[in-house]
């Protein structure tokens, strides 16, 4: 079996057995290439960002047994506010690697301010030297945003927490998706995070970039692996905000 894989920390829980089992050919990449590797056929499951799963529900199915999903807080998908601007930002430099959090930041702006911005997808790169220089407003995810050193040019939102104090709900980021004709059983991708967490103290020991503590309530507590009710019923509002709004073409 070929499988797609993100490379950031939040779904080392879901992607490590994957990783440490040589009965699989795995793919590392930004969930908005898997996805397009999965439809192109080179890949029989990935995970990939939720929003994925509605624009390509006519010819991939994903399951909700597990994935990367947030309550109240989650860390790493950030919305950095320019100061400078009293207004909510009309335009906003995004972070390409995950889709769901751009359209989760559209769906904020909808819901509190009541247009949607543009977004420019750019380089996380680039964004970094932007944010140096105190210009424009900008959204980053995974790793680009735990690792990113703050500055004082920025007020910092996360879009989980602005999430759940708009609507009562949590969110779910990510799924585990596979084409309708090569159906992938649930059990499996719950046992490959059953291994996964089990072997949490091996992936945040590894992990070097970060302090270990804020590694551990990173993974430990921060985010959830197992979609609860108040998740799912995110994903369905979501689901809802983002058709309204024409986002899912």
């Amino acid at each position: 079996m070929k499988v797609g894989i993100v490379k950031h920390l939040n779904a080392r829980p879901l992607t490590y057995y994957f990783e440490n089992n040589d009965e699989f050919q795995v793919l590392s990449e930004n969930p908005s290439i898997l996805v397009d590797s999965l439809k192109q056929g080179k890949l029989d499951l990935a995970l990939i960002s939720s929003i994925e799963c509605i624009r390509n529900a006519d010819i991939l199915n994903h399951s909700q047994v597990v994935g990367v999903c947030a309550n109240d807080f989650v860390r790493s998908v950030l919305f950095y506010k320019n100061k400078e601007t009293q207004e909510p930002p009309r335009q906003i430099f995004t972070d390409s690697g995950s889709r769901a959090s751009v359209a989760l930041l559209q769906c904020l702006f909808d819901l509190d301010f009541h247009f949607i911005p543009e977004v420019v997808p750019t380089p996380a790169n680039e964004i970094e030297a932007m944010m140096e220089k105190g210009i424009g407003s900008h959204l980053l995810f995974g790793d680009h945003a735990l690792l990113h050193k703050t500055t004082p040019h920025f007020e910092i939102i996360d879009l989980a927490s602005w999430w759940n104090q708009l609507t009562g709900l949590y969110f779910c980021f990510a799924f585990w998706a596979f084409p309708k004709t090569n159906p992938v059983k649930d059990q499996l991708l719950f046992d490959a995070l059953q291994f996964g967490l089990a072997s949490l103290d091996e992936i945040i020991k590894k992990e070097k970039r970060l302090p270990t503590a804020i590694t551990d309530r990173y993974l430990r507590k921060e985010l959830h692996f197992i979609p609860e009710k108040k998740h799912l019923e995110g994903f369905g509002l979501y689901t809802e905000l983002c058709k309204k709004n024409g986002l899912i073409q």
